[in-house]
């Protein structure tokens, strides 16, 4: 199984490709990164131009919430009608937390975001696509062909919550001024690694992101945790449930998806107490306005695993990440890695 994370800036855009023991190759995408116009062309769209001149088809589509650094690349491809219309999506399961109600995705001529889009993805789907309603952790574990997902997020609740904003502004949502853009804020790199204090921890209270759909993908006897923008709240409780104990009886993983691009709202000291993992996989580029990845959750991460080496994985190198841990010098069981120069993703094989 090969896994590549593209540069998304700060969006997710993946590709699964294993052999199923059906014999046959299997696709898997999950989100498909901003609207970005390299973005876009230098990731998912050459994905699919691979999977078409393989004659493959895109077997599940996970669409983990809408935010458009990760579903408007999936706009996109549905308006690039050189690439879509060699592409056969009848046969693709799409999974996919939408509400009746009109939402937005991100797609826009200005600052303001458009209710038009979310209802373009809705429709769009529904009509070419096998699309599933209502994607929660209730479901279990589903076998792809050998590759097994077990869903850990979103829960009931979180998905409830997550409709009844929908409806709440499906009027306003144009006018909000929270759609204009934000000033960005410092990032947290000159502080220290000893510096930090991480006794308070707040969680993530967006809807959206409480919606996301996370899993763990087994598959070789590996597990791969994929988080998307879950809050860590609803993911330790699904591992509980699994019957894994903090501290005790941890989730062996060969990787993890750091939740919501390093964002220090994402990840928590009892998440970490589930899991042992060396490395981490983080989908961000530090120039986007909240300065994520944050330094506070990767330095979490490193105070969780003082014993271990730790691998970050970046997927994009600028001048913003590879300063992360200067003020630091060097440490001793941390190194921090980058898609290859000739590339645009990272790599990771179950």
């Amino acid at each position: 199984m090969e896994i590549k994370f593209f540069d998304a800036g700060c969006g997710d855009a993946i590709h699964i490709r294993f052999l199923g023991d059906d014999g046959l190759y299997h696709n898997i995408l999950i989100d498909g990164g901003s609207e970005s116009e390299d973005i876009y062309t230098n990731s998912i769209r050459k994905e699919i131009e691979k999977i078409v001149q393989r004659s493959e088809i895109i077997d599940l589509w996970i669409i983990t919430h809408i935010d458009d650094d990760h579903i408007g690349g999936i706009l996109r491809l549905i308006n690039d009608e050189t690439i879509f219309s060699q592409l056969d999506i009848s046969k693709t399961k799409v999974w996919y937390n939408y509400s009746q109600w009109d939402y937005d995705t991100g797609i826009r001529n200005t600052n303001l975001k458009s209710v038009r889009q979310g209802i373009k993805l809705r429709e769009f789907l529904s009509k070419h696509a096998h699309l599933n309603e209502f994607i929660t952790d209730e479901l279990g574990v589903i076998d792809f062909w050998g590759a097994r997902i077990t869903l850990l997020s979103p829960d009931s609740e979180k998905l409830k919550k997550m409709i009844i904003k929908w409806k709440r502004e499906e009027i306003k949502i144009v006018k909000k001024k929270s759609a204009e853009k934000k000033a960005g804020k410092k990032n947290d790199y000159k502080t220290k690694l000893e510096d930090f204090n991480l006794e308070l921890f707040k969680e993530d209270n967006s809807e959206e992101n409480g919606s996301s759909i996370a899993f763990i993908l087994t598959f070789n006897g590996s597990n791969f945790l994929f988080l998307a923008d879950s809050h860590p709240s609803v993911i330790s409780r699904a591992l509980k449930n699994l019957g894994y104990l903090p501290g005790e009886k941890k989730i062996e993983l060969a990787y993890m998806q750091v939740s919501h691009h390093g964002s220090k709202f994402n990840t928590s000291d009892l998440l970490l107490d589930l899991i042992n993992c060396g490395h981490f996989i983080v989908s961000a580029d530090g120039l986007n306005k909240n300065n994520l990845p944050n330094k506070e959750t990767l330095v979490r991460i490193i105070r969780h695993n003082s014993k271990r080496n730790l691998q970050f994985h970046i997927t994009q190198k600028n001048r913003v990440t590879t300063s992360i841990f200067d003020v630091d010098g060097k440490i001793e069981n941390v190194s921090i890695l980058y898609p290859e120069a000739q590339n645009n993703y990272l790599t990771f094989n179950l």
